[in-house]
């Protein structure tokens, strides 16, 4: 059985809610995880493997980004 943690119940002004759902959804994120992520940082808490994933990502995105501008240069 996978652990999920437990739940927690909060109150916020329907507008916002419905705000940042749409906001979360808009990033490919939820609203769940951006609550949690929040809660990690304010507690200080690191999580590696995520920031060694975006690492990794915008190194791939730089790479990316070198080759077009190298091949613009070229033209």
């Amino acid at each position: 059985m996978t652990n999920r943690g437990s739940q927690l119940n909060i109150r916020m002004d329907g507008e916002l809610k419905e705000a940042f759902i749409k906001k979360a959804k808009e990033n490919g994120t939820t609203v769940t995880d951006l609550i949690v992520a929040y809660a990690k940082e304010y507690l200080g808490i690191v999580e590696t493997q995520k920031s060694n994933n975006e690492i990794s990502d915008l190194r791939q995105r730089l790479i990316q980004l070198e080759q077009m501008v190298m091949g613009e240069s070229a033209a």
